[in-house]
């Protein structure tokens, strides 16, 4: 039997489980007429079995064919940029390197990180010069905001962007998952104008959560290995790999948690909170 036909109880690459669990949501999906969405047995046997969708739902299936994902997205209606992410998802999940896959984060607009981060048991985030995105207060978005000087093109817009951010941090505070975010001292040492005052409170509001682990890496610790990367760390319950986003000036994108560079960020980010200080002593 060919190993790609099985399913992988241990080894199943990030995109993967993805994969499953984006194409049992849209079957799932409720529609007008069917407001429980399908079940496996309303799939029509001429664009897979039963076995053969219930392997794909898994995650795990190492046999993951292309067309009849395609064929799945058609029949459950899948709008297009929908479709093209989850189609991307299979692509990613045969590729040998899944983390080239995604070395655009233009073209994938922070998509499947997304997926990785609201499906995630336990979050980590480290940024040296900025208070991490997920924590993002109106304050501190007004202040980024007013200071970009830079024109963007297209069709951006700063309230669907902070409306963006609003709604993903209050996912996350609503799931009450444990999480830990490490800030280096010059994000709030750096001048935050008019809304000093208020990003500061917010950031002892979110300290003060019973799951949010907000610390701080004061200037006395010198250099440290992190530094010059912003990383996002996802964990997952079960034997599900983890998840590590990094970006520096050098570039950006993911690292497998399975290879030497992916325990150097995890070690790194250990290093790194043993020389912080918990926000609430550094803001009193």
């Amino acid at each position: 039997m060919d190993m790609t036909d099985i399913e992988d109880p241990t080894l199943a690459p990030p995109p993967l489980l993805e994969l499953g669990r984006q194409l049992e949501a849209e079957r799932i999906r409720p529609r007008s007429r069917l407001p429980r969405g399908y079940t496996k047995t309303d799939i029509p046997s001429d664009i897979c079995s039963t076995k053969t969708l219930g392997r794909l739902e898994s995650g795990r299936y190492r046999g993951v064919n292309l067309g009849t994902v395609l064929k799945l997205l058609r029949f459950y209606q899948t709008p297009y940029d929908h479709a093209d992410h989850i189609a991307r998802l299979a692509e990613a999940s045969k590729a040998r390197d899944w983390c080239a896959v995604y070395g655009n984060v233009v073209e994938d607009r922070g998509w499947f990180l997304q997926q990785c981060e609201d499906s995630a048991s336990f979050l980590c985030y480290h940024a040296s010069l900025a208070i991490p995105s997920l924590i993002h207060s109106k304050a501190y978005y007004k202040m980024i905001e007013h200071t970009t000087q830079v024109s963007f093109a297209g069709d951006f817009s700063w309230e669907e962007s902070w409306r963006f951010r609003q709604e993903r941090r209050q996912r996350w505070i609503d799931s009450e998952r444990p999480a830990v975010f490490l800030i280096g001292e010059g994000a709030l040492r750096m001048d935050l104008g008019p809304e000093r005052d208020a990003i500061l409170d917010d950031l002892r509001e979110v300290a003060a959560l019973p799951f949010a682990d907000v610390r701080i890496i004061p200037f006395s610790a010198g250099r440290y290995d992190l530094q010059p990367w912003s990383l996002n760390l996802f964990e997952y319950d079960g034997d599900e790999q983890p998840v590590i986003n990094v970006e520096s000036p050098r570039g950006q994108g993911f690292i497998a948690a399975d290879t030497q560079r992916g325990k150097v960020f995890r070690d790194a980010f250990k290093l790194a909170s043993a020389e912080s200080i918990p926000a609430e002593d550094f803001l009193t």
